[in-house]
C-alpha cells in the first residue's frame, strides 16, 4: 500500500465523517469496509497455469502465478472466495504528544503442499502528517505528508475546526488485508 493511496484513502474516508470523540477530546476517525468475491473456476490449464473463473459480473482468464504452489489441487467447478478487508483510522496527536515513527510491513501467509490453495497477506502502514491550512469557510484542512506532499480534506463537523490548528500532527493508520480460498464444490 503507498503512502499516496494512504493519502487519498484518508481524503475520501474524512470527508465522509470527521468527529469529535464524546469526551470533547481532539477529532478522530476510523472506519473499515469488507468485500468479498466468489467465483467459480471454469477451467484449469495445468501446463500453462492458465485458470479462468467465473462469477454473475463475467468471466476472467489469468496465469496462476508460480507462489500458488497447489495449483495441482484445483479443479473445475471449485469455488474460490476472495474476501479483502481496509480500515483506516485517523487522530490528531495531543500537543507535546510523541510522534510515532512512520512504519510500513507485510505478512502473508498460505495453505501446506497438497491442500486446496489458500492464502492471506496484510499490510500496514502508520503515518503522520501536518495540519498546514485550515479554512473554516470552506471546512477544508490541509494535510501535509512526510514527503511534503499536500492533501486537502473535507471536513463534515465544523465544531471541530475549533479543536485544531495549524502545526496540529495527525496520526494515519491503514490496514489492507486479503484472504483467498478454494474450495470443493459442496456434494448434494
Amino acid at each position: 500500500m503507498k503512502i499516496a493511496r494512504l493519502a487519498a484513502a484518508l481524503g475520501i474516508a474524512v470527508a465522509s465523517a470527521y468527529t469529535a470523540r464524546a469526551d470533547d477530546q481532539l477529532p478522530s476517525f476510523s472506519a473499515s469496509k469488507t468485500s468479498t468475491v466468489t467465483s467459480t473456476v471454469k477451467s484449469v490449464d495445468q501446463k500453462t497455469r492458465m485458470v479462468t473463473l467465473v462469477n454473475g459480473d463475467g468471466e476472467v482468464t489469468f496465469k496462476a502465478d508460480k507462489r500458488v504452489k497447489n495449483l495441482k489441487q484445483v479443479h473445475p467447478g471449485d469455488t474460490l472466495t476472495a474476501t479483502v478487508t481496509e480500515s483506516l483510522s485517523a487522530r490528531v496527536l495531543k500537543p507535546g504528544e510523541a510522534i510515532p515513527v512512520a512504519s510500513e510491513g507485510s505478512t502473508t501467509a498460505s495453505a501446506p503442499l497438497g491442500a486446496k490453495p489458500a492464502g492471506y497477506t496484510a499490510t500496514e502502514v502508520l503515518v503522520v502528517a501536518t495540519i498546514t491550512a485550515i479554512d473554516k469557510n470552506k471546512m477544508v484542512v490541509t494535510l501535509t505528508g512526510p514527503k511534503g506532499n499536500a492533501f486537502p480534506v473535507q471536513v463534515k463537523n465544523k465544531d471541530n475546526l475549533n479543536k485544531i490548528k495549524v502545526g496540529d500532527n495527525v496520526e494515519i493508520h491503514a490496514t489492507e488485508t486479503m484472504a483467498i480460498a478454494v474450495t470443493a464444490p459442496k456434494k448434494k
